[in-house]
This record gives structure tokens, sequence and C-alpha cells, in this order.
């Protein structure tokens, strides 16, 4: 039986990085609720008290240390964090509706950014390597119909926890393997994803077994701002309350195939290897600037140009999710090696990045002793759009940029996860930055920019 639209998402969804998904699978399922799995169990009896009435609440605590060891900006240490609570409530036991679901979450996120402050690349480290607020973060309420095969939410949602995911990648906690640089960069404030939501809704149908298609109707401005600001994005709505209509609609759509390559006959035994692969893509009525030239068509570079980028109306992009496992071991069905790869492409004269490409493999329970744990190494990059090309070298042929010449920015990121216990999870982690800031020269000195190498600790408690 495949996943269908699930009345209860996953509680990790309000995390963007560094989050245990389970491999994907046509037979996945949300796993019951364990009180063991959260810190503080029944919690005195309130728990069980408020599952009678059809409300849950989840808190997870997100603690890490980053260091800068060589290369960026300026080396050394900093923290960051976040703690979520998430409320839930079923409206069948209060209201006698079936299949219906409240869902309101909020974040507070403190600390320093490592990527912002001392490293300058353009792939932050983490997820939660975003600016200090306090904030509610989505609010939706979700009706499921013919047993959950249809699935609908109305209110303010964060795309990134559904479409364009990697359940392999967002294992990783640098934040591209979560929501990709190249919606990241190329969409208002980054678009609906972590820790912005937007008004809007989405519908998940699951037709036939093997098979989920999604879609969704957002606004594409969370926080009601310019494409272009010296203000942060979560300046400009620091409590997560805008609720912007203004601006352009972002559609998205994306169909969810599933698939077992460890079968590839009806009559033939053999290892489970579940795969999802996912296809899907983005358009978004909204008015975007134009990477290489000005409202009166000069160069942006130019010295006589206004600074004023010409806008287009619409933008677009097109993606691809494989998530596969491929090999398990006969003995213990727990040991596994799944392979992920995600690519995108989008319009070249509106986005800085037209092209993104990632993989990566994790490694679960090859360890004796730990089935629980994880060890996981992937690669990503990002490709220059053909306007911005086009902008970089006229910026050097006009002397109006210090940075020198554009250069594509990989990262690679070696990650242990260790399940310490049930509700406390400890992920070590180490990245590597080539072509930091995608650019030859710091503009700051006019000197070479290092490859960066980082070393990190993420601690995830479950409440």
């Amino acid at each position: 039986m495949v996943a269908r639209a699930e009345t209860r998402p996953l509680v990790t969804d309000v995390l963007p990085s560094g989050v245990p998904i389970p491999a994907p699978a046509p037979s996945f399922q949300v796993p019951a609720e364990d009180p063991d799995a959260e810190l503080l169990g029944e919690a005195w009896g309130a728990r069980p008290w408020l599952r009678h009435y059809g409300v849950h609440l989840n808190i997870q605590d997100v603690e890490e240390l980053w260091g800068l060891a060589a290369g960026g900006v300026h080396p050394g240490p900093t923290y960051d964090g976040i703690t979520a609570a998430t409320l839930q409530v079923e409206t069948q036991p209060l209201f006698g509706w079936h299949d219906g679901l409240l869902n309101i979450s909020a974040l507070q996120i403190r600390g320093r950014s490592l990527t912002g402050e001392r490293l300058g690349a353009l792939n932050a480290v983490s997820g939660y390597d975003v600016g200090r607020s306090t904030r509610l973060f989505e609010m939706w309420y979700g009706q499921g119909f013919f047993s959950n095969r249809l699935d609908i939410r109305v209110g303010s949602l964060d795309l990134d926890t559904e479409f364009l995911v990697s359940s392999n990648a967002s294992f990783f906690l640098n934040s591209s393997f979560g929501w990709p640089l190249s919606t990241a960069s190329n969409l208002y404030s980054g678009g609906p994803s972590w820790p912005f939501s937007a008004l809007g809704g989405r519908v998940k149908w699951a037709p036939v077994d093997p098979l989920v298609l999604m879609g969704a109707v957002t606004d594409d401005n969370p926080t009601h701002g310019p494409f272009y600001s010296s203000v942060s994005a979560t300046q400009r709505d620091p409590s997560g309350t805008t609720f912007s209509t203004a601006g352009g609609v972002l559609f998205m759509g994306e169909a969810q195939y599933s698939l077992d390559l460890g079968q590839p006959h009806p009559h033939q035994d053999g290892p489970s290897l579940p795969g999802t692969w996912k296809f899907g893509g983005l358009y978004d009525t909204g008015r975007f600037p134009d990477q290489a030239y000005d409202s009166r068509g000069l160069p942006l570079a130019s010295p006589g140009s206004s600074g004023q980028p010409r806008y287009h109306r619409g933008n677009w992009l097109a993606y691809a999710v494989f998530d596969q496992m491929i090999w398990r071991s006969g003995r213990d069905e727990r040991k596994t090696i799944n392979l992920f790869v995600r690519g995108t492409t989008s319009d070249a004269v509106r986005n800085r990045f037209s092209h993104e490409l990632q993989a990566g493999l994790t490694f679960d329970g090859l360890i004796n002793g730990h089935p629980d744990d994880t060890i996981g190494i992937a690669w990503g990059t990002s490709f220059y759009s053909h306007s911005f090309k086009v902008n970089a070298r006229n910026a050097e042929y006009f002397g109006t940029d210090a940075s020198g010449h554009l250069q594509q920015e990989h990262y690679v990121e070696l990650t242990y996860q260790a399940a310490m216990t049930p509700w406390l999870i400890l992920q070590p982690d180490l990245q590597y930055f080539r072509h930091v800031g995608g650019v030859s020269l710091n503009p700051d000195t006019g000197r070479p920019v290092r490859d960066g190498f980082v070393l990190g600790l993420n601690v995830t408690t479950t409440l």
C-alpha cells in the first residue's frame, strides 16, 4: 500500500535540516506516537489526557556549534539554535469531523550566522543559519477525503516540507540540501520556505498506489519586501504574521512515483530496495529582475547605469529528485545504503542561478551495535545563469566590481548522526567549500578567498 495523504504529518517536518526521515518506501506510513521518543515522555499524564481530545503538542530543541577552521573570511566559532513547538488538533474527537487537522507551529531562532559573518559562502552551512526571531511558522487546516487518498490544506504554508524535498538529502545539515540555492536566491524572500510561510492552499492526491500528485497555490512573497533589500527577510517580518497577499502568485506541482528495485518481477523474491522518484516545477507570476541589463537597456555593470534592473513578468523552475535504496543486508534489513540525486533548471535571464545539481549517499546501521546511526556524504554545486555571467564580464570590463571573476562554489559534507537515545541525537559534521562565495576575490580586501573548512555539532532534542 502506498503512503497516502497523512492526516498528521511527521513532527520533524518543522525542522529544515539534520532530520532523521525514514527511508522512502511504498509501504511507508506515519509511525504511531511513542512516549519513549520524547524526553518528557507522557509529561506526567498531560499528553494522554490531551490525546483523548485529539490534541498533540510536540517541542523540539536544536543547538548547534560551528567553527570555521580554515579559509573563508574570519576563522572562528559561532552558535545558533532554535526551539520549535507544534500544536496539532484532530477535529474528530472534539467536533466529530473525520480526517480533519488544525496545525500551528512557532519558532524561536537565536544565535549568529557562521556563513554570513565568517565563511562568506553562497550555501549556508545549516538550515538554522538564519536571522534571529521569534515567529509563527505555519498555521493551516487540513481535511482528508476518501480514506485520506485526497488531502487538502488551506492556510499559511511552508512548501519545502513537502515539495522539492529529498528524504535522504534532508539528513544533511547544509541548508541547500533542504531548500536548494536555486529557489532560495531566485524567489522573493526565498519563497515559502523555512522559516517563512505564505497564504495559500495545497492538494495531495493518491489516485493509484504507486503514484502521488501534489499541487499548491500560494502568495510568492512571504515577507512583502522588494526582491533586493538591505533589510533581511527575518527583520522585515520578525513575527511571521505579515500574511502578505502582495506581489505575484506561486504555482507549484509535483508527481511522486514509488517503486521497489529489489523486486523487478511480481513472482521474484529479493531484498526490498524501495525508492521514490519525483518530478515537479513551479511558476511565479511576479516581476523578476534582469540579471544583466537595467530599465533603460544599459548593462547594469556600466558606470552610466541607473542601477535599477529591467523587470520581467513571470519566472519558472523545473526539478527532479531521486531517492533510492541501492543496497540492503540480507542478514539485517536495517543495514542499508541509500542514494539521492536532485537537479533543477530555471530561467537564464531572470535568475542568478539557472542550474543546480546535488548527490549523496547515506549509510544506515552499518556500525555494529549502533543500528539507528547514519553516516552520510554529499556534494552539490550551482551554475550561474547566462545573464549573470554576462553581467560579471561587463563588471570586469568596466572595473565596477572588485570580486574578480565568477567561479562555481562546490560544497561537500561528511556527517554522522548518532542516536544517543530515542529523543536525543548528536550529529558531528564536516563541510568543505571550494571557491567560497562563487568569486575569485574578496571584494573587501581584494585578496583571493581561500577554500573553507567548517566543523560543526548539531544536538537535537525532542521534548
